[in-house]
């Protein structure tokens, strides 16, 4: 299941289930009318583990949380060296690191993998909280 959130209102917000992996794309590819959009993905009644997905300008920041008890982990972006930083503003509208930004492909196999195992992905590198 996923929730996300826009600023653009309320066809923008909610729930949604997430079958397939066609599904997910559908739902990865959905932008408030300033292009942003934040993504919760997480199995249904359940709050944890939760992954968060923020995307602006099609750059996207990967936030995994395990349980309610720990800080986390954000993923290593796709240039770890790159200066700067980026304002993600839908949803909780935060500011990351350019640093630790992915293209929209690796955000994809992410999610694909979070709804595959419900783990942690393996298929980027995490920095612990």
């Amino acid at each position: 299941m996923f929730d996300w959130d826009g600023k653009g209102g309320s066809g923008f917000r909610g729930c949604r289930a997430v079958h397939d992996s066609d599904d997910l794309a559908s739902v990865l590819a959905m932008r408030d009318p300033g292009g942003d959009a934040e993504f919760h993905l997480h199995r249904p009644s359940v709050d944890y583990p939760v992954l968060f997905l923020h995307v602006h300008a099609d750059r996207w920041y990967l936030y995994f949380f395990p349980d309610e008890d720990e800080a986390g982990a954000f993923a290593v972006g796709d240039d770890p060296g790159a200066a700067g930083s980026t304002r993600m503003p839908a949803g909780c509208d935060i500011e990351v690191g350019n640093g630790s930004l992915v293209s929209g492909e690796i955000a994809l196999r992410v999610a694909a993998e979070f709804m595959a195992t419900v783990e942690r992905p393996d298929s980027v590198e995490w920095v612990d909280m």
